[in-house]
């Protein structure tokens, strides 16, 4: 049990590293998509409604683990700067969605494909074999945080 604890804390630490850099590339990303004005959390907010499609505000403020108060004024101010819209639901009308508009995708595609562009430069002097190691260790990666993550969200 105490290598499983050592080994975590291991991993946990190559995580938030790897988390650091990630960030310092988004936020280079982002200084060089200027021009969309965004700050790092309302790109969180447009990346986060990307990824999912549609969200409610209640599931954003849970996915970003900010206040619900909080969540509603930034995705206010994002519908106010052309960014999201508001969908109501079809069956229950007290309900409503958010998604992206053109904008907001125009500025999360732009961002992302600077971030990859970037990312690809920095991953340009690897050999294939170093390239398929890394490209494996994320796909098991992924996979066992989704399996982990899935499994203990069924069992709260």
């Amino acid at each position: 049990m105490k290598d499983n604890n050592h080994k975590i804390k291991s991993i946990l630490k190559q995580v938030m590293i790897f988390n650091d850099f990630y960030e310092e590339v988004i936020q280079s990303s982002i200084v060089k998509n200027q021009d969309s004005a965004v700050s790092k959390l309302e790109f969180k907010l447009l990346h986060t409604v990307f990824r999912h499609e549609r969200l409610m505000i209640s599931e954003v403020s849970e996915i970003l683990n900010i206040s619900l108060p909080n969540c509603s004024r930034y995705v206010k101010t994002a519908i106010e700067d052309g960014y999201i819209q508001k969908q109501i639901d079809l069956e229950d009308k007290r309900i409503y969605y958010i998604s992206l508009t053109e904008k907001g995708k125009n500025i999360v595609a732009a961002t992302l494909e600077s971030f990859g562009e970037e990312m690809s430069n920095q991953l340009l002097d690897l050999d294939f074999k170093t390239l398929e190691k890394l490209d494996q260790s994320f796909s098991n990666l992924n996979n066992l945080l989704s399996e982990t993550l899935f499994t203990s969200s069924k069992n709260n």
